[in-house]
């Protein structure tokens, strides 16, 4: 029988291409096959699986002068890249992650993510992460040194996972483009292999370039209007929370802290504004529906705490500005 080195194959400078299956592996060597593959081909991960049934995994890896991509199917699986993994097998990269298939979660030191079919995370390789594949496992992934990433993005380190909609997934997102057009050069290597993949990584790079540029720059303000329209969805149920609306914009808690803050407002602030607006608005369309009834439609818990609030923003109780609109009318 063929040894996990044997099977997984020669360096990347030996071959441009390599292919990996558990298919014809037994039953109980298959984990460790897999791992084995994904260390020398890709990442090092400890890998677990879900279900009864034996491990199914295969990988198509290509190689360039410095990126790599890979196509990646398998069965219901946990990845993880712990701290000692990392120094046994450190990749000095940094990874993206296409999901081309069901959701995913995906634990970080400052976090959860729950990534969704057409939705891409960028993360450092080299820091610690769990992910959870519980409908099975389908994914491009991507890889560049991390000084090639310290290049594009002039020297920014990347300290947390950044997500973006490369496809109009199950949320219906439109995606970004470059994280599209990546995608679909990824997808089109493996369809139709080039000749020559010189042209191919000049191309991806340029691509990566625009992502990273967003990442760390401009798209700081995407994910801060995906935090605002999740907000004005959601203000009006008491039950909205931070961590619901760092979810929507792709974000930890800390990213939307921080994005609210170069704003000059907190999330808090900017929640309790757009209820207040609203609630301002219907004590003067309605001068009849009850305050306990215009707070609970504002997403607050109750009449004592919208009045509080509302006396704190306007200087006037609603009940006074429900009075004067109803003199007003009359």
């Amino acid at each position: 029988m063929e040894s996990p080195q044997d099977r997984a194959g020669p360096d990347a400078a030996a071959a441009a291409w390599k292919r990996f299956s558990t298919a014809r592996i037994p039953a109980g060597l298959r984990v460790e096959y897999w791992e084995e593959h994904n260390t020398k081909a890709l990442i090092g991960l400890d890998i677990r699986t879900l279900e009864g049934g034996a491990l199914q995994a295969e990988e198509l890896n290509v190689y360039f002068p410095s990126l790599r991509f890979a196509s990646v199917r398998g069965s219901s699986q946990i990845v993880e890249r712990s701290q000692r993994l990392i120094a046994r097998h450190p990749t000095g990269d940094i990874a993206i992650f296409f999901a081309l298939g069901g959701e995913a979660f995906f634990y970080h030191a400052d976090g959860m993510l729950l990534l969704r079919r057409g939705q891409a995370v960028l993360y450092d390789a080299d820091l610690p992460f769990v992910r959870g594949f519980s409908h099975g496992v389908r994914e491009f992934v991507l890889t560049l040194p991390r000084e090639e990433f310290m290049r594009l993005s002039h020297g920014a380190p990347l300290r947390e996972p950044l997500v973006f909609d490369f496809a109009a997934g199950d949320g219906g997102a439109v995606g970004d483009a470059a994280a599209t057009s990546l995608a679909s050069l990824i997808d089109e290597v493996f369809i139709h292999p080039p000749a020559d993949l010189v042209p191919v990584e000049q191309e991806a790079f340029g691509l990566l370039e625009q992502l990273v540029a967003r990442a760390l720059g401009t798209d700081q303000n995407s994910a801060h209007r995906r935090a605002l329209q999740a907000i004005e969805r959601g203000f009006s149920h008491t039950g909205l929370t931070r961590a619901a609306v760092a979810r929507e914009a792709g974000v930890s808690e800390r990213q939307l802290a921080r994005l609210f803050a170069r704003q000059g407002r907190s999330f808090a602030e900017v929640v309790a504004s757009h209820r207040l607006r609203r609630a301002e608005s219907l004590l003067v369309s309605g001068p009849s529906m009850s305050i306990a009834e215009i707070a609970r439609r504002c997403g607050f818990s109750t009449a004592s705490s919208f009045s509080r609030a509302f006396r704190a923003h306007a200087g006037v109780t609603p009940s006074e500005v429900q009075r004067a609109s109803a003199a007003q009318g009359d």
